[in-house]
């Protein structure tokens, strides 16, 4: 039924999700109110560092394997939408910065008109997540994978929902740039007006 929602919510505005992104916590995080402001936090970061409104979908979930030293506590799925081509063609000036810092080789491209690659868009993606600070460093720090079945990532994002945690503690729907209480997904709450679908 949600997923139903969220697919018609996805086709009716016109997103297109391109990476999901898994990111657990350097330690057992159970206050779920932290994870949720952290998310918000990592979506400002994100639309910050691109200077453009990539629209993100959070969603929470618990440490199921009793054997993790995390077990009980939390760790996050997002997915998020690609930096549209104009701004790959027109960076930022911290896209710039960055990128001259860590892959001189995509700043070349994107200046000459071109598009990075897939693997340098993932790159770049992983060092703008870990500017925020609940997100850890090293290779499981942060997983972003293409999508390539978003259905099947939206079931497996909401696989907890009902079940270990509610559908409004799976969806954080406060740092998602979506809206379920509306029938009609253009009447959209303030926060959500610089991000039409």
């Amino acid at each position: 039924m949600i997923q139903d929602t969220l697919n018609r919510l996805i086709e009716d505005c016109s997103i297109e999700f391109k990476y999901f992104v898994t990111i657990p916590y350097r330690f057992k995080q159970t206050n779920l109110r932290q994870v949720n402001s952290d998310n918000k936090e990592l979506r400002r970061t994100i639309r910050n560092f691109y200077d453009y409104p990539i629209r993100t979908w959070f969603f929470n979930e618990i440490h199921k394997d009793p054997d993790c030293r995390h077990y009980g506590g939390f760790h996050r799925h997002l997915l998020v939408e690609e930096c549209p081509p104009e701004r790959w063609r027109n960076p930022s000036k911290r896209m710039e910065r960055f990128l001259s810092q860590h892959d001189a080789e995509a700043l070349f491209t994107a200046l000459s008109g071109g598009i990075p690659t897939d693997n340098q868009k993932i790159a770049l993606l992983k060092r703008v997540l870990r500017l925020h600070p609940s997100v850890p460093n090293g290779t499981l720090g942060v997983v972003v994978k293409p999508i390539s079945d978003l259905n099947g990532v939206l079931g497996y994002c909401l696989k907890q929902a009902g079940r270990d945690l509610s559908i409004g503690d799976v969806i954080d729907l406060n740092a998602s740039d979506m809206d379920l209480t509306a029938d009609e997904w253009n009447d959209r709450n303030p926060r959500h007006e610089g991000v039409p679908c």
